[in-house]
């Protein structure tokens, strides 16, 4: 009986050791293995126009701050039943767009820009162009 119980005892210390091996090298390759992701830190910036949107709901601007590079085609989303208005003084910009109506428009002057909605005066967004 003695001799079983010392057999049996090594053979769950090998599978335990073995278990903690296998264990370690699968943790090793997850942290520590080589990262597939390519470094695009010489890589030239795409030219490609960028896109964004503001949705127009529950009478306000969502979001409320938007940072943008020059260039960039925001779309106004009206998704309010009533008719709201999109105003920046700054760029002569001044839109009404009715419930579900879309309006886009490209920024491509830099600066930071106030948009207000002339109908609801609650309505306020802050657009800056890099």
């Amino acid at each position: 009986m003695l001799r079983r119980n010392s057999m049996f005892t090594r053979f769950v210390a090998k599978a335990m050791s073995v278990a903690v091996l296998v264990s370690l090298v699968a943790f090793t390759v997850a942290c520590g293995g080589k990262d597939n992701v390519p470094d695009d830190s010489g890589a030239q910036t795409s030219t490609a126009p960028e896109s964004r949107s503001v949705v127009l709901y529950q009478f306000r601007y969502q979001p409320s701050s938007l940072t943008i590079p020059a260039g960039t085609t925001v779309t106004f989303k009206n998704r309010d039943p009533e008719r709201h208005n999109i105003s920046i003084a700054a760029l002569n910009v001044d839109q009404n767009l009715d419930a579900n109506q879309e309006w886009s428009y490209t920024f491509n002057t830099t600066g930071e820009f106030a948009a207000s909605n002339r109908f609801n005066d609650r309505m306020q967004l802050t657009i800056i162009v890099e």
